[in-house]
């Protein structure tokens, strides 16, 4: 697939998972073997790698029982082969009992014949960290 087509593929991703349409994005969109990758530091409880379409509903069940984004937004996307690049931004609160956060972030994904193989998030760990 070219660029293009792979950077529409991910923008519509992304759409389908913030309308609340999770298992739909997941079933058209991720591998099989898709991993997602998030290092957090101790004490955000959605930190880590998540395996597979049903790690990935996983991972954002436990972002969206933890976190109210008030704004997530895309700002830039960068496409090339086989790679998605994404920068963005985002505004949270912390549900049960933390602060609230404002982050710029990054985004990297991989991709093999139109699915998702790789997402692997750059945040600003601190930002995060003091807000829970």
């Amino acid at each position: 697939m070219s660029a293009e087509q792979n950077a529409a593929i991910v923008q519509d991703f992304y759409a389908l998972v913030l309308a609340g349409e999770v298992e739909t994005a997941a079933a058209k969109y991720l591998s099989p073997d898709f991993a997602w990758d998030n290092p957090l530091p101790d004490g955000i409880p959605y930190g880590g790698k998540f395996e597979g379409p049903d790690g990935a509903g996983r991972y954002l069940a436990l972002i969206f029982e933890t976190l109210d984004l008030t704004d997530f937004g895309i700002d830039e996307v960068v496409a090339n082969d086989d790679h998605v690049v994404l920068l963005g931004h985002e505004t949270a609160e912390v549900k049960k009992g933390g602060g609230s956060y404002t982050q710029d972030w990054v985004h990297v994904l991989r991709l093999s014949d139109g699915k998702i193989t790789y997402l692997r998030e750059y945040n600003d760990t601190a930002k995060m960290k003091a807000a829970f």
